[in-house]
């Protein structure tokens, strides 16, 4: 039986922020690439939605999260074997904005392909805590690095081109052009975009985002106000999981966007989360794409390859989460068929025919990584824990957006 990836965004972790001091600013511009001239490509996989690339340093291969919306991450079991030397520290957020203050240090050289990227700045996190450690990663290659070289994604065939020319890439004549506007930290780097007919500024390419691409909420405001955002439904509880973990249950709408603009291309009916900060462009956004990211020249270049998904939001009404070894419910969809049967925190013993109610600390990662929700089906059986009760309930996966 097929499973659904969970809705919610798993990862990720946005370090030594803009917010940061001038120190980690200048900090982080350290580094530089050993080759003049070179043209590589790579493969990467996917886990849970997120791109894993593997990396050498000091002759040995590791497991590393690609994430444009972060620095460099060094797990602190690595940075232990490396015997690195902390130079200092600074806050980290996650994506629910919770924050600790995390040491950072110099990598001497990290290898990507036979490129060598030296001396570029890293921080050292816990990721043994969370679903973070389900990833079995052990760091993250963030912006601060990428920046050095240009990076040309195929995220269908799981492929990445790195570069030096854009001249070695035979890009397409009609690919989208847009500005690169990069963050004064860890040089993440954003694009403006028209959405409804309206300039939005500060749209960040964050390729560590694997859920459903985020709207800032002060535009939903707006727009929801000059009736130019007519669709959309409110939910309430957990909507992402950080490195830190679930953070706090909040209200929170999804809606769909008719029109959004990136250059001269245009993509309608596009669903999106509302969420606090910026508008955020993840791996579902570009999946369609070669998405081409050039730091040098500050250009960000689209070729569509087909057609855009997530046009529409059908749905069971609810989202599963763990909490400790409990697959509870913690996010549930207002004014639904769902709303009136489940409620926040049930805890989920059975879906259909598979068991949830002995969740140990060796199966965790099994369920966590094998995805929750049957995708094959549109009526589903749950059943759930309820002050003391066990409760089971029919759900049709409904038409929401």
């Amino acid at each position: 039986m097929k499973f659904i990836k969970l809705f919610f965004s798993i990862i990720v972790i946005t370090l030594l922020t803009s917010c940061a001091s001038s120190k980690i600013n200048k900090t982080l511009k350290q580094g530089a690439i050993a080759q003049d001239d070179f043209k590589v490509t790579i493969p990467f996989e996917y886990r849970k939605g997120i791109i894993i690339l593997k990396v050498t340093i000091e002759n040995e291969i590791y497991d590393f999260i690609l994430d444009t919306g972060s620095s460099n991450v060094l797990s602190k079991e690595l940075a232990e074997k490396l015997n690195v030397k902390p130079l200092g520290s600074s806050n980290v957020t996650d994506i629910n904005k919770t924050s600790q203050l995390l040491n950072y240090t110099k990598v001497n050289d990290i290898e990507i392909g036979g490129i060598h990227f030296k001396e570029t700045i890293a921080a050292i996190a816990d990721f043994n805590s969370g679903q973070l450690a389900c990833l079995n990663a052990d760091g993250f290659i963030g912006s601060n690095l990428m920046r050095f070289a240009i990076w040309d994604f195929d995220f269908k065939n799981q492929i990445i081109t790195i570069t030096d020319n854009e001249q070695k890439l035979n890009i397409p004549a009609d690919a989208t052009e847009s500005k690169m506007f990069v963050g004064t930290a860890s040089s993440e780097p954003s694009i403006i975009s028209y959405i409804n007919g309206e300039k939005a500024l500060n749209n960040l390419i964050d390729l560590g985002n694997n859920g459903t691409p985020h709207l800032a909420h002060g535009i939903f405001v707006k727009q929801k106000e000059a009736n130019k955002i007519t669709k959309y439904i409110s939910g309430s509880g957990y909507s992402g999981i950080g490195v830190y973990g679930e953070g706090k249950k909040k209200n929170e709408y999804s809606t769909k966007v008719d029109e959004i603009k990136i250059g001269n291309h245009i993509i309608n009916n596009k669903v999106m989360t509302v969420k606090d900060g910026k508008t955020n462009l993840g791996i579902s956004f570009f999946k369609n794409y070669r998405l081409i990211l050039n730091w040098k020249e500050r250009s960000v270049k689209m070729s569509e390859l087909s057609a855009t998904n997530n046009t529409s939001l059908n749905h069971f009404g609810f989202n599963p989460g763990f909490n400790k070894n409990k697959l509870i419910v913690n996010f549930i969809y207002n004014n639904t068929e769902t709303s009136k049967k489940l409620e926040f925190g049930d805890q989920i013993l059975k879906i259909n025919e598979v068991d949830f109610s002995n969740i140990t600390d060796d199966t965790l990662c099994h369920y966590f990584n094998t995805t929750i929700i049957p995708v094959d089906t549109d009526l589903i059986t749950v059943r759930v824990a309820r002050n003391g009760e066990e409760l089971t309930f029919d759900l049709k996966r409904m038409k929401l957006l």
